[in-house]
C-alpha cells in the first residue's frame, strides 16, 4: 500500500504542473538489455550474477522547453544465489527543461521496489528495503551529466544497548558526475565518479567510479565498463556486491 500511496501522491503533483496537451502530444518507447552485472552506484546488486532489464514509458512530446515523463524499469537477476536473483522494480515521474540550446535540467521522483525482500548478503543484516527518491540532473552539451538524489527514508543501523538497532528515517544524499566523449560516430568513451550515502546504513557513504566504452548502433547499444569502490563499500557490503569489476550490457531501444 506504501507504494502506491507514494506513486500516487507523486503522480497527483506532476500532473498538476503537466500542462494540458492533447494524446497525440503522448509518445511511448522503451528499452530490454541484458547485463553481465547489476550495477548501481558502483555495487553489483545481484552479486556478480547477470540480469535481465526492461524499462517502458511514455513521454510528453512537446513543442515547448518543458515535457513530463512517466514508467517503470523493472530488473530480474538471473543468477542462482538469494542476491543473484535479486528483484527491482523501479516507478518514476519526472519533468525536463531546456534551459538554453545546450543546457537542460530534470527533476525526477522515483519508488524504488524490491520484491522478495532478502538478498542473502552476510555483510548487511536484513533485507532490502524499498525508498523514495528526489533526483536532479543536469546536461551540459550532451558531455557531462550532474546528478544529485535525495531520500527522506534511508536505513540507519544505531547501536544500542550492544546490539544494533534498525531503523528507515534517515535523510541521505547520493551524487555523480558523468563525462561522455565521442571517439568515432559509433563509438563513446565514458567516466564518472560520484559519493552515495543512501546505501551506507551508518550514513558515512562511500566514494565510486567507473571507465568504459560505449558502441552504439541505431536502437542497439552495447557497453563495456570497469567500476570500482572505495575500501568502505567493500567493508560494509562485502566483495561480492563492492570493489572492482567488469561489466557488459546488451541494450535494445524500441
Amino acid at each position: 500500500m506504501r507504494v502506491l500511496a507514494s506513486a500516487c501522491l507523486a503522480a497527483s503533483c506532476l500532473l498538476a504542473l503537466w500542462p494540458a496537451a492533447c494524446p497525440a502530444a503522448v509518445g511511448t518507447g522503451g528499452s530490454l538489455a541484458l547485463t553481465q552485472d547489476d550495477i548501481y552506484r558502483g555495487l553489483s546488486q545481484t552479486c556478480g550474477r547477470p540480469a535481465a532489464q526492461a524499462d517502458l514509458h511514455v513521454r510528453e512530446r512537446a513543442a515547448s522547453a518543458g515535457a513530463a515523463f512517466a514508467g517503470v524499469w523493472g530488473s530480474a537477476g538471473l543468477g542462482g544465489s538469494p542476491c543473484g536473483r535479486a528483484r527491482e522494480v523501479y516507478a518514476y515521474l519526472g519533468y525536463s527543461l531546456a534551459l538554453t540550446a545546450s543546457l537542460s535540467a530534470t527533476l525526477t521522483y522515483t519508488r524504488h521496489a524490491f520484491p522478495g525482500g532478502g538478498y542473502g548478503n552476510p555483510h548487511l543484516a536484513g533485507g532490502r528495503y524499498d525508498y523514495d527518491q528526489l533526483e536532479m540532473s543536469w546536461s551540459l552539451a550532451r558531455r557531462w551529466y550532474l546528478n544529485l538524489a535525495w531520500t527522506p527514508d534511508a536505513l540507519r543501523y544505531e547501536r544500542y544497548e550492544g546490539a544494533l538497532r534498525r531503523e528507515q528515517d534517515r535523510s541521505a544524499f547520493a551524487c555523480g558526475v558523468q563525462w561522455r566523449q565521442p571517439l568515432a560516430s559509433w563509438l563513446s568513451l565514458t567516466a564518472a565518479a560520484g559519493y552515495d550515502r543512501i546505501a551506507d546504513p551508518f550514513g558515512t557513504g562511500y566514494g565510486f567510479w567507473s571507465l568504459g566504452l560505449t558502441h552504439a548502433a541505431g536502437p542497439l547499444e552495447v557497453d563495456v565498463a570497469y567500476f570500482r569502490t572505495a575500501g568502505r563499500a567493500v567493508r560494509l557490503f562485502g566483495r561480492d556486491a563492492a570493489g572492482g569489476r567488469v561489466a557488459a550490457t546488451l541494450l535494445w531501444r524500441f
